[in-house]
């Protein structure tokens, strides 16, 4: 049996979702959380054949005894369904390792939370596991000799984390934000992008014109200079470009290959921030160009297509995302 327990994320992808659900039944968990939002009002025919496809797949594992579900009526849609999922599992749970139903894991990946959780459960220093490692170059790069590292960027494509340190500091509002904001961007961050970055998106959220949760666990454990254990294989590979082919998902995860974990783990030295692999990340992920340059490439991308171009120009304009 497998000790630690384990929440899914799923909504309207049935043949994501039995997948995985199979995956994580064959560890034969002490306890598995499957979670299922409610429908939107203006679901397409579509949308509701897939909606109620994918219940009816979790439900069918209503007779097993360590399943349980957390399946909301209403629609709390994607910056309020993982967190109120979170809040009912830790009345019950004092960790949990999370996962999505556009994620395919490796099975190490699992074995690899479990040894984390237990390892650092008493570091609070130590706020996120991840199971992807983002990082597409050559290994020998980062320098990495033992099984994992550390880094300041959590990454929510298969995770865990432990309840005191979730319910302590994560906020789903960011209500510190004003207060923090000079702070956050022209002293804890060191580089321009990245806090251009950073302020694009956390304004968005505050202002409630941006639906996501994650973006506000990063801001914490950035702000005060927490850990996130990263593998030095990827253990994820994301299948969102699956449904959403021009997504951030598939730019930025598309490469990104399964790999199995090799154990027993060697364990690093010390828990410095991997550098390297951090600063890699801030190229590749966590910056933003000033808006001219921005408006260049995408141009680019057109092939100067003046009249397309044009069209996507409103198109952003009118969706307030350029």
């Amino acid at each position: 049996m497998f000790s630690e327990p384990i929440a899914l994320l799923t909504y309207k992808r049935p043949e994501l979702t039995k997948n995985i659900i199979n995956i994580i039944l064959s560890l034969k968990p002490r306890k598995f959380y499957i979670i299922q939002d409610g429908p939107k009002r203006d679901f397409s025919k579509n949308d509701k054949t897939l909606f109620n496809k994918n219940k009816k797949i979790i439900l069918s594992f209503n007779n097993r005894k360590n399943v349980s579900f957390i399946l909301f009526k209403k629609n709390l849609g994607l910056r309020t369904v993982a967190v109120e999922a979170l809040k009912e599992i830790f009345l019950n749970e004092e960790k949990i390792i999370f996962l999505e139903d556009d994620t395919m894991p490796d099975k190490s990946f699992f074995y690899f939370c479990k040894l984390m959780l237990k390892k650092y459960n008493n570091n609070k220093k130590i706020f996120h596991i991840s199971g992807t490692n983002q990082y597409l170059g050559g290994k020998d790069d980062l320098k990495i000799k033992s099984s994992y590292f550390f880094s300041k960027y959590p990454q929510f494509h298969g995770w865990a984390t432990w309840k005191d340190r979730w319910e302590e500091y994560y906020d789903v509002n960011i209500r510190l934000w004003p207060k923090l904001k000079n702070k956050f961007l022209n002293h804890i961050l060191k580089d321009k992008q990245e806090s251009r970055f950073f302020k694009y998106y956390l304004d968005k959220i505050y202002k409630n014109k941006f639906s996501t949760w994650d973006f506000q666990w990063s801001f914490a454990l950035i702000l005060n200079n927490f850990k996130t254990i990263v593998p030095n294989e990827n253990l994820i590979k994301n299948l969102g470009y699956l449904y959403d082919p021009t997504g951030i998902g598939a730019k930025k995860f598309r490469k990104l290959e399964i790999k199995k974990l090799k154990f027993p783990l060697k364990h690093p030295q010390s828990i410095k921030f991997n550098e390297s692999y951090d600063a890699w990340c801030r190229k590749n992920f966590y910056c933003r160009e000033i808006f001219i340059i921005r408006f260049y490439k995408k141009f680019k991308e057109y092939n100067y297509n003046i009249p397309y171009f044009f069209y996507y120009c409103i198109k952003r304009l009118l969706k307030d995302k350029i």
